[in-house]
């Protein structure tokens, strides 16, 4: 089964080709005799592979011996917040749905995405088709909170319910909405619904991986899963519910200590790079794009080669394929990465100031750094219980929620011989 081609709409008049498999189905799902089946995907920040073990999380380990949860699962590159969960909603990489960093600029529209700007809100920046558009063109109700991607119409489609982000929405209140949406009529309930929370990624941020914090966030969001999970037990939906839980990329420890001033090793006259040109200037980045003609890059890039041992630059033409980064208007044409635990700056940056000196973790490196490596648990029909299958990819999570849903998906970077593999051949490529 060859699904349909996403095309990036108004973004580019030209999409990079890329290879896909085709479509996974999956067998017939056990007939419940409630309704039809329900997939409800819970987006936890920050959480990194390993959280779980680290600290005591007795609900979603639980999920996991009840489910599928893999080794790791990796993010892409860059391993950021906005990147990961809309490849997650997409199945695609960055080069092909656009949001290549959490404030991606733009070559062809000089502009760069900004949240208070309307930017969640405008067409142009958002590509592909995610997964909640797939449902509602099919006839299927989607619900969605605080997703990437989910407050801006696609194909000239929304959720039927979606929400502006709200940051300091409470989490509580968050469960007990979501669980709201299953006391309507089953005609009415969503048949994929996916709610967000930051609680980790904002906590590890300021204290740092394997610290206290850490352990008191990960219990608050195992608690918040427990009670969902207990709300659908008291609505006895649990048999008609995939759950899928799934973070956006992992978390490393840094310090002011371990950073280089890139200023300091080559002449960035001509190069634009939109991390040191927000309204902060300069802070402190786990990597940094360069925008730039073809001898400016190629000086800067020489000048960069191998001037300090904990950073590495690459022009557009040798990055490595996995990174996925080549978008016609938004791809760097230079990109210098820092290895894990280390910050690029410049000299400028005040590294005293209380915003920057605070910073104790944090993430956007190589996508399959092992410290980067995000959570994945699967609850449901499709995934085999107590499997633990080797690492894969978020841009088959589409993949995964389409064969639950038996939904014809769109063309991905997915691939279906891949979800064949995680789930056991529940759900084979065809």
């Amino acid at each position: 089964m060859f699904a349909r081609l996403i095309t990036l709409a108004a973004l580019t008049g030209l999409l990079a080709a890329c290879s896909h498999m085709p479509g996974a189905r999956p067998l017939p799902a056990p007939d419940t005799g409630d309704g039809p089946p329900i997939v409800i995907m819970i987006g936890l920040d920050g959480l990194r592979y390993d959280a779980i073990d680290r600290h005591d999380a007795p609900n979603l380990r639980a999920l996991a011996a009840r489910g599928m949860r893999p080794e790791r699962m990796y993010p892409v590159m860059p391993s950021k917040t906005f990147v990961n969960f809309y490849s997650i909603a997409t199945g695609l990489y960055p080069e092909h749905h656009g949001m290549v960093s959490n404030s991606p600029w733009d070559r062809r529209l000089n502009e760069t995405f900004s949240n208070s700007g309307g930017s969640p809100q405008d067409p142009r920046w958002w590509g592909g088709e995610p997964i909640w558009i797939t449902a509602e063109q099919q006839g299927l109700r989607s619900h969605i909170m605080f997703w990437l991607g989910s407050e801006v119409e696609i194909q000239g489609t929304r959720p039927t319910v979606w929400h502006p982000y709200e940051h300091n929405k409470p989490y509580e209140e968050r469960v007990s909405e979501v669980l709201a949406w299953f006391d309507a009529p089953v005609a009415e309930q969503p048949r994929f619904a996916a709610f967000y929370m930051d609680h980790v990624d904002t906590i590890v941020h300021a204290n740092g991986v394997e610290t206290e914090a850490e352990g008191d966030a990960v219990a608050r969001v195992d608690s918040l899963v427990g009670d969902l999970i207990a709300g659908l037990e008291a609505r006895d939906l649990m048999d008609r519910v995939t759950l899928i839980i799934v973070s956006d990329h992992g978390m490393v420890n840094v310090s002011t200590e371990r950073t280089v001033a890139l200023d300091t090793l080559a002449d960035l006259d001509g190069l634009f790079i939109e991390e040191f040109a927000g309204q902060y200037g300069a802070g402190l980045e786990p990597f940094v794009m360069g925008y730039g003609d073809e001898a400016v890059v190629e000086r800067i890039h020489a000048e960069l080669e191998g001037a300090d041992p904990h950073i590495r630059a690459y022009r557009r033409q040798d990055m490595p394929a996995h990174w996925h980064l080549d978008h016609p208007d938004r791809g760097p044409d230079l990109l210098v990465v820092a290895d894990p635990g280390w910050l690029i700056t410049a000299s400028s940056a005040d590294l005293s100031s209380p915003y920057l000196s605070s910073l104790a973790a944090t993430h956007g490196y190589d996508n399959h750094a092992e410290t980067m490596g995000a959570t994945f648990i699967g609850v449901g029909p499709i995934f085999p219980e107590g499997s633990r299958p080797a690492a894969f990819e978020n841009v088959n999570v589409y993949g995964l929620i389409a064969c639950a849903l038996d939904l014809e998906p769109a063309e991905t970077d997915g691939s279906a011989a891949e979800v064949e593999r995680i789930t056991g051949g529940r759900c084979p490529a065809e």
